[in-house]
């Protein structure tokens, strides 16, 4: 029986996508010969033990408020003796803490076995000022930006002469799903933005082209290898952003190509240098980086997502599915990968010996309702 935690939430406003990708990994992994064990992380970073039935809940709110009578409280002690007690930790905690590389070295010091990259790898990964100084550095198209740490009006009024800003972008150095990400006109504008976040934020222009996302896979061998990637179409009407209403809500107003509309040459020139950033920063199992396609043909990776998503529709399975591979398929390829190394045996999967016929089931599920998502969440798990 191989043993595997997922450890989800956390103190974001990502936590309920965390939610959903760890119900993925549930729903796709859990079987005769595996063995699901979620861990849980509050707003304040403690940690819960929770059960498997938790996880299909529609958001945090809805089990965060009676933790202490429906879950465990772990101790870090206790913490670290119970994932010392399974072969593999899968964390799928999106934004702060679990992409920042502060979850990942608890893990490290305590030579817990993990999927994914080390401390240091999502720190630079995650940080998008440091993050754009090693792409910089090593000949990758970067934009112009101003490093905002405290709130200096000369110095935004200077970067927007400089470069001739109509329009720009202001986000902060570290988050994930576009939160906090603004467009602005004006340098008071951008003062305005920066206030109401309390972290350092990124000036740089707004970007004019055609955006897409692509997922890195790295092999037994440590050969990397690209997906096809996907091309997000959305309207920028009004100054609006691929934002976290875009990414995760229904809208009719953003469509997903797989593969993109793109010249071949543009996917295979888009392939080869995702391969090349995933070993620059040496990154492990797997990672999703997202980027522009520039009016002049110029490629530029804007973020770096130690983390992607897992929910049944994700950019992951999409381009998984395109590739061959079934969510399920995608995700052992991931665990097979980082078991090998960390020296841990694979999960056995049996196949049917007589696999049945398979015949179509329809499955009706949305309408306009108040309880649409419910039902899409009913519908999918059918």
């Amino acid at each position: 029986m191989f043993n595997l935690a997922i450890i989800c939430g956390g103190p974001s406003l990502e936590r309920g996508i965390s939610l959903n990708s760890a119900r993925s990994l549930m729903d796709h992994l859990s079987s005769s010969n595996i063995t699901i064990h979620p861990i849980y992380v509050d707003l304040e970073k403690n940690f819960y033990k929770i059960s498997c039935g938790q996880l299909y809940s529609n958001t945090p709110y809805d089990f965060d408020f009676k933790l202490a009578q429906t879950a465990q409280k772990l101790s870090t002690d206790l913490l670290i003796q119970t994932l010392k007690g399974v072969d593999l930790v899968f964390p799928v905690i999106h934004g702060a803490y679990g992409e920042d590389g502060e979850l990942i070295a608890l893990l490290e010091k305590a030579n817990i076995p993990f999927v994914g990259h080390s401390s240091i790898t999502c720190r630079n990964m995650f940080n998008k000022h440091i993050a754009a100084e090693i792409l910089k550095k090593n000949g990758f198209h970067t934009l112009p930006s101003l490093l905002i740490e405290a709130i200096d009006l000369a110095s935004i009024e200077t970067f927007f002469q400089q470069h001739a800003l109509k329009k720009a972008v202001i986000k902060p150095t570290a988050g994930g799903s576009s939160i906090g990400v603004s467009v602005v006109t004006s340098p008071e504008e951008a003062v305005q933005k920066a206030s109401q976040y309390p972290g350092p934020m990124i000036l740089e222009p707004f970007c004019d082209g055609k955006e897409f996302t692509v997922v890195v896979l790295q092999n037994p061998d440590k050969s990397v290898t690209a997906l096809m990637p996907t091309e997000i179409e959305i309207s920028y009407e009004n100054n609006q952003i691929f934002n976290y209403r875009r990414k995760y809500l229904p809208t009719a107003n953003t469509f997903y190509h797989t593969p993109a509309r793109f010249d071949f040459d543009v996917i295979q020139k888009i392939g080869s240098q995702a391969e090349c950033i995933f070993r620059l920063f040496q990154m492990q199992d797997f990672a999703r980086l997202d980027g522009w396609l520039l009016k002049d043909g110029t490629l530029f990776f804007s973020d770096l997502n130690p983390i992607s998503g897992m929910e049944q529709n994700s950019f992951l399975f999409r381009q998984a599915a395109l590739s061959g591979m079934s969510h399920k398929q995608i995700l052992l390829n991931i665990i097979h990968n980082a078991c090998i190394r960390h020296n841990v045996a694979s999960p056995q999967i049996p196949e049917p010996i007589f696999p049945a016929p398979k015949k179509p089931v329809f499955v009706l599920f949305g309408n306009y309702t108040s309880e649409r998502q419910v039902s899409l969440m009913t519908g999918v798990n059918v």
